[in-house]
């Protein structure tokens, strides 16, 4: 779709790329690690794009590893997951005088990456099966910018980034009925 200065559904694009995935239990005793990597190649003529650009949101390359233990005699698990991508595509559109969208400035923002943290831990609570949750995401801290904004005359750019650099989540999963605990050692 196709937004200001002319509204229609005259947009179009394409995506393509690959994804690999691999999961291992066995080269490490007792560790549960995994690898994926993607590749995505789009381009897409849509909202105020003047032409077919790489959209904002859409990372070329994203890489991640992960490694999980869980030590059964305390019911407890611990991952680790370091995720890379490299840099988001920005652009600065402006206005002609004849109220057409050009491309005043472009780039590419720094890589991503984050490396995050999370403990597990399962247990019953009356009839009820439960797994308490602690995780962390960003440990490290990395200012980690999505892409920019620019004003209406494009003068003064501004980062996009989250709201804060780390985010911690705590929770409770409880379950009466069916005991799926041994679902979350295998897939948490």
């Amino acid at each position: 779709m196709k937004t200001w200065p002319r509204f229609n559904n005259d947009g179009f694009g394409y995506a393509k790329g690959a994804e690999l995935y691999w999961r291992d239990k066995t080269f490490w005793k007792d560790f549960d690690y995994t690898i994926s990597y993607s590749f995505l190649d789009t381009k897409r003529d849509y909202l105020n794009f003047p032409e077919e650009l790489n959209p904002d949101f859409a990372a070329k390359h994203t890489l991640s590893i992960g490694i999980k233990k869980f030590f059964t005699k305390r019911g407890t698990g611990l991952s680790l997951t370091n995720s890379f991508a490299t840099g988001r595509p920005y652009y600065n559109f402006l206005l002609n005088d004849q109220q057409q969208y050009y491309v005043a400035n472009a780039g590419h923002t720094a890589g991503y990456e984050t490396f995050d943290a999370s403990i597990y831990h399962l247990t019953k609570i009356g009839k009820a099966s439960a797994i308490w949750y602690v995780s962390a995401t960003n440990l490290l801290g990395k200012q980690n910018v999505s892409g920019y904004t620019y004003s209406f005359d494009g003068q003064t750019r501004q980062a996009v980034m989250p709201v804060a650099r780390r985010f911690y989540f705590i929770g409770l999963i409880l379950n009466w009925g069916v005991d799926r605990r041994q679902n979350a050692i295998d897939n948490l």
